[in-house]
């Protein structure tokens, strides 16, 4: 009776865990908060993983130092142009719009050539064959900026 207890009391503990893990969308800026909350969920899986879960378009990146898959140490995701982001500039990070930042733990040294938007204006586009590319890079920590 104890054993079948304890039994029923674990499965319904890893249900709801599991259940929970569902509940991480972000449907809006200000939901991507919990992802930073939930960061466990998402730490030690693909980055595809964790954009499956995003459902705001996510219209310009910066990547440190670019976005070579062997060279890529960070990706931040902004919901805005960066035209709309370079007019923000002048204001205090919170004040700034939502931002979402994802470390992989590779490249800590920042080898590889800086990607400057001026010079390439692809460097702030997220487009499909990044995703393609990056998408089974390891997530190793996740953090947000900005004011929502």
């Amino acid at each position: 009776m104890k054993k079948s207890l304890k039994l029923a009391v674990l499965s319904l503990f890893l249900g709801v865990q599991f259940s929970f893990a569902q509940q991480v969308v972000v449907n809006k800026p200000s939901d991507t908060r919990l992802l930073e909350i939930n960061k466990k969920e998402f730490i030690g899986k693909p980055l595809d993983y964790l954009l499956s879960v995003i459902k705001v378009p996510i219209k310009s990146i910066q990547a440190y130092p670019n976005k070579n898959k062997n060279e890529i140490n960070s990706l931040t995701f902004r919901y805005i142009t960066y035209k709309e982001y370079l007019k923000t500039w002048d204001k205090e990070m919170n004040d700034r719009p939502t931002q979402l930042v994802i470390e992989f733990n590779q490249n800590w040294n920042f080898i590889g050539k800086r990607c400057y938007p001026n010079k390439n204006p692809q460097c702030t586009e997220w487009l499909p064959e990044d995703e393609k590319t990056l998408g089974n890079l390891i997530v190793y920590d996740i953090y947000v900026l900005g004011k929502d």
